[in-house]
């Protein structure tokens, strides 16, 4: 996909906010697909096996932001993805959470 058809604006991760629930690809995969299916997603879930924790990972080459709508934000119960205005497409991993300093 050609930066021409994405829209401006950034999707943030906090990777401690995440529980692995998987909604955020089960979102991904039916806006993209119109099928409920991780493996059509542009998300992938990597879980560190020491520490349990996991951490959304997106395929930043098929993300478009869902038109400024991002899915898997909207469907982040936990505040894991969230999406925010900026002048151009970027995905950025924090630390901590929503509202915390970085």
């Amino acid at each position: 996909m050609g930066d021409a058809m994405r829209v401006a604006g950034r999707l943030v991760i906090w990777a401690e906010q995440c529980r692995g629930c998987r909604s955020c690809q089960l979102a991904c995969s039916f806006a993209k697909n119109a099928e409920y299916n991780p493996t059509q997603s542009c998300i992938r879930l990597d879980r560190d096996l020491q520490t349990e924790k996991t951490t959304p990972l997106i395929l930043p080459l098929r993300c478009d932001l869902c038109g400024g709508q991002p899915a898997c934000a909207q469907a982040c119960t936990y505040g894991a993805i969230a999406f925010e205005p900026a002048a151009e497409f970027a995905i950025e991993y924090r630390c901590g959470g929503p509202g915390e300093a970085d």
